[in-house]
């Protein structure tokens, strides 16, 4: 940057002898060594402009990088409460569009600023030299700047803030169209999320509007005082009321060096934009940097737990709700127990699941593993410890022995093998070209949902933890091939804590033990047959299901 801004002082400052020399005094010396001097400061600038492009270029893809890693890192260790309040297309957005943002003003804006800050200083030094007088002349725009980038400073850096957000929901509902786009079809609703779209896109594009409007008046009317200078200058000096310019050389060589600078300021001007962009964007980007990730729980880390299970009079709330989730919830699962949740939507049987991975924690009561409280086991090994299978069969976009042995850092095909046969994924796998190694889409698009359900069933079954949950593991199967993957979980989790989560009570009829969750309560537990026997709660869901699955028997037939 120093060379670029020096190279062009030269040039400006050489205009003085080659006018004065060259062109009035005809001067042989001065007409043989100047071109070869021009060339001499053009070779200069050019070297150190493409070493100021590409060296600032390289930090700011390495800014974008880091910044991409640290938020990526920082993101995915956020507390589940956060993404419960904030839509991930929000996130992505933030990762994607408002780092760029923090680039362009750390690379862009800073190189304009550095670079065009020596540059002016260059020339206003020479022009100093060839006339103060005239210099003083031509700073008298700088309050006039100074009033104008104040006021443009407030503008930038709101619309920019407003910008970043319809940024936002215009990744929001168009990942939720994409996602969604089987329903938008089903329904054709696509005006309706066309209107979504639109009226997101036009908030961009007002907000934006209003930043380019301030950027296209700030910088004309600097120019345009400037200009006015400009003319005055040329007046003092043809009128020859400044006596210091006394021959065409001077007079030349600083009206080329008020030329020059016209081009800094031009920039230094715009520059104003990009960098109140980028603190905006920073502002939003450091907001998720500074944000406290996941508690890590305590330094327990007891091998490999045993598999007791206690929940003693735990009542939990999740934030923004006005009601409780589970209220006063006490029982026992002993290691090798099979053990059952059963209820209504809303009874609380997920959240107690959400509770013992250590996603959230109970406002009241304790939850013990092993007789220890489990905030004194450290989250990484507790989860560790647990084979999950969730009611959503989330997948990731790949082969199906890299969805089933996720996060392993090598795959054992002896326990793939037996995951895969237990959990009945070959029935399908082995027609498929590339078998295991066969890549499912994004969210296993490409799968049926039973499919789906046998993938995640898998996966929970590979870890092969002393833990086991299934929530609403099975509910995409049907009987047949729900009793066929009951049986080979059975197989591989005999010696495991197994707790089973179900709407569809034919999924827990060979329970251990069931226990009835009502509006967050255990309101009753037993066997499949005690149960019924108490003619309660679970008798009239019983009675209910049967109920249905003969109308829809005769239905069908």
């Amino acid at each position: 940057m120093i060379l670029v801004a020096a190279a062009e002082t030269a040039f400006a400052a050489l205009l003085k002898p080659i006018m004065d020399g060259g062109f009035i005094e005809r001067d042989a010396a001065m007409i043989k060594w100047a071109p070869g001097v021009l060339v001499i400061i053009f070779l200069v600038r050019s070297f150190g402009s493409f070493s100021d492009q590409y060296c600032i270029s390289r930090v700011s893809r390495y800014v974008v990088y880091d910044l991409r890693t640290l938020m990526f890192d920082r993101m995915i260790r956020l507390p589940s409460r956060y993404f419960d309040q904030h839509p991930s297309s929000l996130l992505v957005s933030k990762l994607v569009y408002d780092v760029e943002q923090v680039a362009v003003a750390s690379s862009i804006a800073i190189r304009i600023f550095v670079k065009d800050s020596i540059l002016c200083i260059g020339l206003l030094s020479w022009m100093a030299y060839l006339s103060w007088q005239l210099t003083l002349v031509f700073l008298v725009v700088t309050p006039i700047a100074a009033i104008i980038m104040q006021k443009a400073n407030r503008r930038f850096r709101k619309t920019s803030e407003a910008i970043q957000r319809s940024m936002g929901w215009i990744t929001h509902s168009a990942k939720e169209a994409f996602q969604g786009h089987r329903v938008v079809k089903a329904y054709g609703s696509y005006d309706h999320e066309n209107e979504r779209f639109e009226q997101a896109n036009r908030d961009n594009r007002a907000q934006s509007m209003r930043k380019a409007l301030v950027a296209s008046v700030s910088v004309p009317l600097l120019i345009f005082f400037a200009g006015v200078t400009v003319a005055v200058i040329i007046y003092l000096s043809m009128s020859g009321v400044i006596e210091s310019l006394v021959s065409p050389g001077t007079f030349v060589s600083y009206l080329g060096a008020i030329l020059l600078l016209m081009g800094p300021v031009k920039r230094l001007a715009r520059v104003n934009e990009h960098l109140q962009t980028g603190v905006a964007a920073a502002e939003s980007v450091f907001e998720v940097l500074d944000k406290p990730i996941e508690e890590t729980g305590g330094s327990m880390m007891a091998g490999t737990i045993a598999g007791d299970i206690e929940f003693r009079n735990v009542t939990f709330q999740y934030e923004m709700t006005d009601n409780n989730a589970l209220r006063d919830v006490s029982f026992r699962i002993n290691r090798g127990e099979t053990v059952a949740l059963v209820g209504a939507s809303g009874s609380g049987k997920t959240s107690i699941a959400s509770l013992l991975l250590g996603f959230y924690r109970a406002q009241q009561g304790a939850i013990l593993i092993d007789g220890s409280p489990i905030e004194d086991y450290q989250v990484e090994f507790l989860r560790s410890q647990i084979g999950f299978a969730s009611q959503e069969a989330v997948l990731f976009d790949g082969s199906i022995e890299s969805n089933v042995a996720y996060s392993a850092a090598q795959i054992d095909e002896k326990v793939l093998a037996e995951v895969v046969e237990a959990s009945k994924i070959s029935v399908f796998s082995d027609k498929l070209p590339d078998l295991l190694k066969t890549s499912i889409g994004e969210q296993g698009v490409r799968l049926s949902g039973g499919q789906r359900q046998r993938l995640t069933i898998a996966r929970a079954l590979y870890r092969c933890a002393p833990i086991l949950i299934m929530d609403e593991a099975t509910s995409a199967l049907d009987n047949v091939s729900e009793s066929q993957v009951k049986e080979g979980i059975k197989a591989l989790s005999a010696e495991r804590t197994v707790l089973i989560i179900a709407h569809r009570l034919s999924t827990v009829v060979e329970a251990d033990r069931i226990l009835v969750l009502q509006d967050g309560r255990v309101v009753e537990q037993g066997t499949h047959r005690q149960l019924l026997e108490m003619d309660g709660h679970y008798a009239a869901l019983h009675v209910r299901q049967e109920r249905g699955e003969l109308e829809s028997t005769d239905h069908n037939a």
